[in-house]
């Protein structure tokens, strides 16, 4: 114990020695910072504005401020790892050598005057912690795979800088201090989890071959925190290659987004893009989109079969299907040139011959040259190739390809995606949908139109693609992501969470197949106790589900006379035990009931939209809008058989069941639910 207290205050000497240089390192940039601008100041009027001198200045400021930032955040990490510098440390001998070495492995590099103390978790030689017992084990290094024994592997608990124990252990992560960080209370925000990550979830973090990766996870398996390392893992790792700016997360909502958002910060990288699906839509269609959490609300309210039916054939492979066949069968075959003439008097030029193009040629390049390809390649490409013969500049060419594209347009029929949706509707026998604010099941349809025909006004493109909660998309949406992104992704969700439809295990093959992705399944669960695990799984007869041997309290189910006076009573029986419980209703107006019974007694925080502050420890929202966050204590209301008793119900109760990590709580009047009787 003493050696490694001693190692702890080494390693503590060097961030000190460490933050003390780079305070140093910057004020001086600071100095040359205040000097140059001094100098710019000083001779401005004397520079022409179109010098190179200016620009010389600008760039050697933007330079050193971009030094000064690097600088801060670097001390800002430092100044974390003061109270936990490190949680593991690895002996591992390589083959050939006489010694083991020691490696100690933290949140981030640590190193003095060339010497490391600390490496990085992401770094080759750590994967030796993740993926590893004690014996033999190998890397992969720059120079290739290095190979040998694992002669020790250790586990530290270090708080406020102060060394609390260590377990030594054969197994990878040590079941006392995963389940140390397991009954830890939720945060209002996702933490990092980089001492607790498993194999199976390290080896997609590490994954380096870059094809698309589909993860089926069940609840509480780590998909989001396997998301969000894969990030932290590819900015640390391929850092010549990705910047924060180049890795997209596709998130369900702006609450999860807020939810996750200080995870990167804490592994010491910066936050990468987020974009909601919502805004993608409101984006291009330019009206109004119904969150999905709207639909959910609806589908409770009002349970016709045949809406349902038709929501569950848009969710389909085969309304994928049928859509494409319409678009390349039907619309295509619409086209129908006439003679054109087409003088480019938009060109800078003063003047310019009309250009004739006969309709056989147009018919030509578009049904037999460029016949294979979707609707706005077609055009674009015959405008490129038509264009070409005004010998006009690149930016005259330019300014003239709108009104050229247009022309081709005006030769089909119709040419309005909200009307082209209307007539494949009609052919497919489904409901005629009021375009004024869009349906959340309608959105990707419309917008598998428009990129086919039109192609989208805007580009999203980047260099690698997070999608979470894969379930609350359909082909469609996957049709058109792999549009959009032409990159590697990974798309991470649980098909025992989608509520409005059951999603099986031929679909998840299919889907696979469709993303040319590799499948990987993860039917671990670490978040909820046994019991809280055990009981969601019977709810929906979930089976071969691997439970963390963390034990807890069973789950309630209360009957009452009283709902009101039972919510109050359990409020006050839990109050100061758990940070943060959640009442999850199945929809708005059960919130709004919840609410009315609560005012004036209980401080709380109503979650239904994107707004997620987690200011009070008691929150109202409901199970749609609560998926991927946890709570410490979950309470259901209104858990009887009328209110729960069809398919849709019964996969509402296996959500928000799977919200809570310690507690977990059912209420109703009359009758219980026949899917809690048979958990």
């Amino acid at each position: 114990m003493q050696e490694e207290k001693k190692y702890l205050k080494t390693v503590e000497n060097a961030i000190d020695e460490n933050i003390s240089r780079l305070t140093e390192q910057k004020a001086n940039e600071k100095q040359d910072y205040n000097r140059i601008q001094a100098e710019l100041s000083a001779n401005y009027y004397e520079l022409d504005n179109e010098d190179v001198s200016i620009a010389y200045y600008n760039d050697t400021l933007n330079a050193i401020n971009d030094r000064i930032e690097h600088i801060s955040s670097r001390m800002d990490m430092l100044q974390k790892l003061k109270n936990r510098p490190y949680f593991a440390r690895i002996d591992f001998k390589e083959n050939g050598a006489s010694d083991s070495q020691k490696y100690y492995i933290g949140l981030s590099y640590i190193a003095l005057d060339e010497k490391a103390f600390v490496y990085d978790w992401r770094a080759p030689v750590s994967s030796l912690y993740y993926n590893f017992d004690e014996g033999k084990g190998e890397y992969e290094s720059p120079e290739g795979v290095v190979k040998g024994d694992i002669t020790l592997k250790r586990q530290y608990t270090i708080q406020n800088g102060e060394l609390k124990y260590y377990i030594d252990t054969k197994e990878t992560i040590n079941d006392e201090i995963l389940q140390q960080v397991l009954s830890n209370h939720a945060s209002p925000k996702m933490r990092q989890i980089v001492s607790t990550i498993q194999k199976e979830q390290n080896e997609i973090i590490r994954e380096e071959k870059f094809k698309t990766i589909l993860v089926q996870g069940v609840a509480g398996s780590g998909k989001t925190s396997i998301a969000l390392h894969r990030a932290g893992y590819l900015l640390y790792n391929h850092r010549d290659d990705f910047t924060s700016n180049d890795v997209l997360i596709l998130s369900p909502s702006n609450l999860f987004s807020s939810y996750i958002s200080e995870v990167l910060p804490e592994l010491g990288e910066e936050n990468v893009i987020e974009m909601t699906f919502s805004h993608i839509a409101k984006t291009e269609l330019k009206k109004p989109v119904q969150p999905r959490e709207k639909l959910m609300d609806e589908i409770y309210k009002d349970k016709n079969q045949s809406r349902l039916n038709e929501i569950a054939y848009k969710a389909s492979f085969d309304f994928l299907d049928d859509l494409l066949k319409f678009l390349n069968d039907t619309y295509a075959g619409l086209f129908d040139p006439k003679d054109m003439l087409f003088k480019p008097a938009d060109a800078d030029a003063s003047s310019y011959n009309a250009f004739y193009f006969p309709k056989d040629e147009l018919k030509k390049l578009y049904f037999e040259v460029f016949g294979s390809l979707p609707i706005n390649k077609r055009i674009t490409y015959m405008t490129d190739a038509l264009i070409e013969r005004f010998g006009l500049s690149p930016r005259e060419t330019e300014l003239i390809k709108p009104r050229f594209k247009g022309m081709l347009y005006r030769f089909f029929p119709l040419a309005d995606i909200y009307k082209i949706c209307e007539v494949f509707y009609a052919r497919q026998k489904l409901s005629t949908p009021n375009f004024d604010q869009l349906a959340y099941e309608d959105v990707a349809a419309l917008l598998v139109i428009k990129e086919f025909i039109f192609g989208l006004d805007h580009d999203f493109a980047t260099k690698y693609v997070i999608i979470d909660e894969m379930q609350d998309f359909t082909p469609a949406h996957f049709y058109l992501f792999n549009h959009i992104w032409d990159c590697p992704k990974i798309i991470l969700g649980d098909i025992n969470q989608c509520i409005e439809k059951t999603l099986s295990k031929k679909y998840l093959l299919q889907l696979s197949r469709f993303l040319k992705a590799r499948l990987i399944v993860l039917n671990k669960t670490y978040r909820a106790t046994r019991q809280i695990s055990e009981f969601s799984e019977k709810l929906i007869g979930l089976k071969g589900v691997v439970n963390m041997s963390r034990e807890g309290i069973e789950p309630r189910v209360i009957r009452t006379s009283n709902t009101e006076h039972a919510l109050l009573k359990l409020i006050e029986e839990y109050r100061g035990k758990y940070e943060h419980t959640a009442i999850v209703c199945k929809t708005a107006e059960e919130v709004e009931k919840v609410a009315s019974m609560l005012k004036g007694r209980e401080e709380f925080e109503i979650i239904v939209g994107s707004d997620f502050s987690f200011d009070y420890p008691l929150v109202i929202t409901t199970a749609s809008t609560s998926k991927g966050i946890e709570f410490d204590h979950v309470i259901v209301p209104f858990a009887d058989k009328d209110n729960y008793h069809s398919s849709l119900d019964r996969n509402m109760l296996y959500v928000a069941s799977t919200r809570a990590l310690h507690q977990l709580e059912f209420i109703y009047e009359g009758h219980m639910s026949k899917f809690l009787k048979k958990a």
